[in-house]
């Protein structure tokens, strides 16, 4: 070797190490934004629980406002209506009815897509505790005289818990 070609890297190894950091930086870019997609499609499920707990809450008015007395076995087939695609995507935790209310803890799940899934399963499960609360007497300011009426979709609360929060814990807090 001459004195002039030492520390120089050979062309090919040049052009060799930029291919390779080339392809580096966009694995890594398509990572990321594959990150990000299913980050987007998990917080949409976790969101689609909300309706869901709305469509139940509603379906519970109904049979109610019918004159359905709100057994758990009522429930439960409202709740498999409400939900209905066939997945079971609620499951019924507690119903409880005391003071004038009727406490329902309810887990409604939703399920999303996941990104490079190249180790584990290809869908996941967006899952979120839901406490419906709906009174079974007229509120307090109607008149005695007057007919116990159904609860409104007013009256109904729906309380979303945090995803953190399990519903075997909030269905033992519930009555």
């Amino acid at each position: 070797m001459t004195p002039e070609q030492q520390g120089r890297t050979a062309p090919w190894a040049k052009a060799l190490g930029a291919v390779l950091l080339a392809l580096v930086v966009t694995l890594v870019v398509s990572w990321r934004v594959a990150d990000s997609r299913e980050s987007d499609r998990e917080h949409t499920a976790f969101e689609n629980t909300r309706d869901d707990a709305r469509r139940f809450a509603d379906a519970l008015v109904a049979l109610v406002a019918r004159g359905g007395t709100l057994t758990r076995q009522d429930v439960e087939d409202t709740l498999e209506s409400a939900t209905g695609n066939g997945r079971g995507n609620g499951l019924l935790y507690e119903l409880v009815s005391a003071d004038g209310r009727t406490q329902v803890v309810v887990r409604f799940s939703r399920v999303y897509e996941r990104s490079a899934s190249l180790f584990g399963p290809a869908e996941s499960m967006a899952k979120r505790c839901f406490t419906v609360e709906l009174p079974t007497s007229a509120p307090a300011s109607a008149s005695a005289s007057a007919p116990t009426s159904a609860p409104t979709q007013e009256s109904v609360r729906i309380v979303a818990h945090d995803a953190d929060e399990s519903c075997t814990e909030v269905a033992a807090g519930v009555g």
